[in-house]
């Protein structure tokens, strides 16, 4: 993925000027793989991550950071798994290989509005979400996001039968969305991320799913012309790390790291929100076609997206926490009104 992933603290921690902590116990080695390409926002907030940790912890602590990974997120969650690396930047996808309770933020269509939903239901859940991956043997270094995912594609489409003549990208690893899309009489066709360019040249695929950053940062807009102004779902993700390899930091200097990690986050989610209108405008500039959206077409959506919810409850997200999705959702639209639908 391109920016970040996914508040003033990393600000904070890069000028206190805190002597960095000296430990006899020998250096913590955290290699941190991420799909983020090198010199991309994303990347750039996690050097400078690494670059407050390294002041705070001095030799204590090494952060490694390998970028632009093609491996495929459920890959990374097996190397971690195996010790290859032990710590990783991924989205819900990747995530749901450890524990599906984090699908909840990602895998239920048209389910937030905008990113007042998304962020209260994120900190409304994040408590479980954690405890069930730290169960699984992981800790949560931040929680980042990388923008709303819009329909690219080769020819123009407004309703949802209009992308049903069309192959569609669903990204690898994901069989059920695979068995769910055919189900609804779409033909989705499985990839890498890194294959989606020439699949589009070859007409393999002619329909692209994806946060109009990536779409720009990868010139997909290039054989993709037309987008649908459509907010899909949000692309959530987190930071993570073994449990066995964190608690090897001494608990002083993991609550400092933690810390940095969190202000980092939110500076992930600032840059990435501003930059998907940025993509926008910039690829509108080279002849990308914005398809406005009409009550009629978002109905039309909307339709696809409720029946799709009998179907994600329970075999895609645990019905436990869909359910508390719903019940937190509800209780912000009580106090703050729906948003724009």
């Amino acid at each position: 993925m391109k920016h970040s992933f996914l508040p003033a603290a990393l600000a904070l921690a890069l000028t206190l000027g805190v002597a960095p902590a000296v430990f006899s116990a020998g250096t913590v080695e955290i290699k941190l793989a991420t799909i983020l390409p090198v010199g991309t926002s994303g990347h750039q907030n996690l050097m400078e991550m690494r670059a407050a940790w390294q002041k705070a912890a001095g030799p204590a602590v090494k952060l490694t950071i390998y970028a632009g990974m093609a491996d495929g997120e459920p890959l990374l969650v097996k190397k971690m798994r195996a010790r290859q690396i032990n710590a990783a930047v991924l989205t819900a996808v990747g995530l749901s290989e450890i524990d599906r309770s984090v699908s909840s933020l990602q895998l239920m269509p048209m389910m937030f509005r905008d990113w007042r939903e998304v962020d209260h239901v994120r900190e409304k859940i994040r408590p479980e979400l954690e405890a069930r991956l730290r169960a699984k043997g992981f800790e949560v270094l931040f929680w980042g996001d990388a923008g709303w995912v819009r329909y690219f594609s080769k020819e123009p489409g407004a309703y949802p039968d209009d992308y049903k003549n069309m192959k569609l990208f669903v990204l690898a690893g994901v069989p059920r969305q695979m068995e769910i899309m055919r189900e609804l009489g779409y033909q989705p066709v499985s990839l890498e991320t890194e294959q989606i360019l020439p699949s589009l040249a070859t007409g393999m695929i002619s329909v692209v799913p994806v946060p109009p950053f990536l779409a720009n940062a990868l010139q997909f807009n290039r054989q993709a012309k037309y987008m649908l102004d459509l907010n899909w779902v949000p692309i959530v993700g987190a930071a993570i790390v073994r449990t066995d390899v964190w608690e090897k930091i001494p608990s002083e200097l993991r609550a400092q790291l933690q810390e940095i990690a969190n202000v980092a986050a939110g500076k992930i989610r600032t840059q990435t929100r501003a930059e998907d209108d940025e993509a926008i405008a910039a690829m509108q500039k080279n002849g990308l076609v914005v398809q406005p959206v009409t009550p009629a077409i978002r109905a039309a959506w909307q339709e696809v997206a409720t029946q799709l919810y009998p179907r994600i409850r329970g075999p895609i997200v645990p019905a436990d926490i869909f359910d508390q999705v719903q019940a937190a959702l509800t209780e912000f639209r009580a106090a703050h009104g729906a948003g724009t639908p």
